[in-house]
């Protein structure tokens, strides 16, 4: 299911990344062009493509802020290549 309020701070990024922004979305995309799920809704056009598992455009969902938002968790190695990393609770609580 897309999640507007991500991909849409996700195009802000988009129109001016940083150079720390770019490189995550070039690696993070380079795992996207060989994923089963990449659809392109216009064949041939690497801008028209999507995510078929969650709907979200690859051209915005690449520049996602959140940790390794891909909905089949590819992004956990690119991520952490580029020292982001999702850290668990250690201890548990209601919080």
């Amino acid at each position: 299911m897309i999640n507007f309020k991500e991909i849409f701070i996700a195009w802000q990024t988009a129109a001016r990344p940083t150079p720390f922004q770019s490189k995550v979305a070039k690696d993070r995309l380079e795992v996207c062009i060989k994923c089963p799920f990449k659809k392109e809704v216009f064949e041939k056009r690497q801008w028209s493509a999507v995510c078929s598992k969650c709907g979200c455009p690859l051209k915005a969902k690449i520049f996602s802020q959140e940790v390794n938002p891909c909905p089949m968790g590819y992004w956990i190695e690119p991520d952490k290549k580029n020292g982001i990393e999702f850290k668990s609770k250690d201890n548990k609580t209601f919080l």
